[in-house]
């Protein structure tokens, strides 16, 4: 039993800092939308704080990760093949 209380015990503490992600279909940047399925161009276009190549296990390219850093969270839109697959917010 105390095994137990130990493990629950653990395993909310973990819990507590973690950071949570939330993934969505569009995100506003002013007067402009981003959909998935929009072009890389239109990320591009917005100037992103940030760029991050992504690579496969193997090192090769997989597509792009852009940034922007807005108050109290940030932007992640995910690239592939030219095409936005992923918008998500991370709380900062």
């Amino acid at each position: 039993m105390r095994i137990i209380a130990i493990c629950l015990a653990l395993l909310a503490s973990s819990l507590v800092g973690a950071q949570t992600l939330t993934c969505y279909q569009s995100e506003r940047f002013g007067q402009r939308l981003i959909n998935t399925g929009d072009s890389e161009r239109a990320v591009i276009e917005l100037e992103p704080d940030r760029e991050v190549r992504l690579e496969t296990k193997f090192g090769g390219a997989a597509g792009w990760r852009y940034d922007f850093y807005k108050r109290e969270r940030t932007i992640q839109i995910y690239v592939r093949s030219g095409v936005v697959v992923r918008i998500c917010r991370v709380p900062g």
